[in-house]
């Protein structure tokens, strides 16, 4: 038996078919509309090569169908391996230096000049009829044992700040925590200030 070949009125698919089928109306494989068996020019091709030519195109579409898997198994495996981070910058061939960070400065503690003995402000007190004049001011232990044989020295002003004389003044203990509020007589009647020289502990 020969075939012959055709191709569709409507799709322009092609049909092959039995040369006696020729002039027969049968549905479009392709597009299912009617159409007539209508012979195109050149040989028909007998069974044999048919099926040949058939199977060969058959084994091609395999062929191309195990690439078409094989690529995109390929694809997946490359972008499901590949890094997602940013890119690392172009090399330059220069050395990189990394710098340690550098600690913040420890704060400095407040000068503490009498060892745990604090001064406060001095102010200048008349008593009587005024002829009597003490410097008087608050010394705070802020240390944690007994202070012993305390003694304040006050320098007394006069207007202009100048220096003019001295006054002391002694207690024999200061509590732990505790205040000594101190009254040095000033004898100097231009006296207009006083102000802390030194706090010490006799001997």
């Amino acid at each position: 038996m020969s075939y012959s070949k055709g191709v569709c009125q409507h799709c322009g698919g092609h049909i092959e078919f039995p040369a006696e089928g020729a002039g027969q109306t049968i549905p479009c494989p392709h597009c299912k509309w009617n159409t007539v068996l209508t012979p195109s020019h050149g040989p028909s091709v007998e069974v044999g090569g048919g099926k040949a030519a058939r199977k060969r195109i058959f084994l091609a579409l395999e062929v191309v169908s195990v690439l078409v898997v094989a690529a995109g198994v390929a694809a997946y495996f490359w972008v499901t391996r590949t890094p997602t981070g940013s890119p690392l910058p172009p090399q330059t061939g220069q050395p990189v230096t990394i710098t340690a960070p550098v600690p913040a400065p420890k704060p400095v503690p407040p000068p503490d000049p009498w060892h745990g003995l604090k001064g406060g402000p001095i102010s200048l007190e008349k008593q009587g009829d005024g002829r009597l004049v003490y410097a008087v001011g608050t010394v705070h232990n802020a240390s944690d044992h007994e202070r012993f044989g305390v003694k304040v020295d006050v320098d007394v002003l006069n207007k202009e700040g100048d220096k003019i004389g001295s006054a002391t003044d002694y207690t024999q203990v200061i509590e732990p925590g505790k205040d000594w509020k101190f009254r040095a007589l000033v004898t100097d009647r231009n006296a207009a200030r006083g102000k802390l020289a030194d706090i010490k502990e006799q001997d």
